[in-house]
């Protein structure tokens, strides 16, 4: 099972290249204006493959019999799975969001079933249904809170954003209710601070839009991992 952090960065390798398609079709349409820092294709798969190894590695240290030819069970692959899920949606939304500023419905919707599904299924395997029960109200929960920022300030914050929050929290809220305040709180810090070297450099005022929805999955997955 040590070999499966490697496997899982390769798989991330090569459904990132898939993931590109997927990309490209949210890019802006014939005569609408790109966005500045538009990332190119080829960093999708590594960034993919990165998160998939990282994610395997933190799902061995969690597990009892990490280090040895384990078999694992049922519990432990869903909610792997459910996990690594996400983390191919949630890389998919962060350049389309990055190119053009928006988080499609299509994609949202996929990270919030798929990831709530998998847990589902974690949750019948091992008996976790107090996790799932915290799981739902966090993610419910999150997505509150954005769409009160979003009601206060609609220039600064996207119905996007709040439907990513659900499936975010949900994940988040599997693990426990400190991974949800982390990950939210890490991803304002890294939004802002991403806004203030902007403006440092002179590519963007106080006002100006930027995307928060790869801000919101860097500061959840690194809840998920450190």
């Amino acid at each position: 099972m040590i070999l499966l952090p490697v496997a899982a960065a390769l798989a991330g390798l090569v459904i990132g290249l898939r993931t590109r398609a997927l990309i490209a079709r949210y890019a802006p349409a014939e005569g609408e204006p790109s966005r500045p820092g538009r990332p190119s294709s080829p960093v999708v798969p590594v960034v993919t493959g990165l998160a998939l190894g990282a994610l395997a590695l933190r799902a061995l240290a969690d597990h009892p019999a990490s280090g040895a030819f384990f078999p694992p069970d049922a519990t432990w692959v869903a909610e792997l799975l459910a996990f690594w899920w996400l983390a191919v949606i949630a890389v998919t939304l962060a350049f389309v969001d990055l190119a053009v500023y928006r988080l499609p419905d299509g994609l949202t919707l996929a990270a919030y079933l798929g990831t709530g599904g998998l847990l589902a299924v974690a949750a019948l395997a091992g008996g976790r249904f107090d996790d799932l029960l915290r799981a739902g109200l966090a993610g419910a929960a999150l997505a509150a809170f954005y769409l009160v920022l979003f009601l206060v300030n609609p220039a600064g914050m996207g119905l996007g954003d709040v439907k990513l929050a659900a499936s975010l929290g949900t994940a988040l809220g599997w693990l426990g209710w400190e991974p949800v305040i982390t990950g939210a709180f890490l991803g304002f810090v890294a939004g802002g601070l991403y806004g203030v070297a902007l403006m440092v450099a002179g590519r963007a005022g106080r006002k100006s839009e930027i995307p928060f929805g790869p801000f919101m999955i860097i500061g959840a997955f690194a809840a998920i991992l450190v």
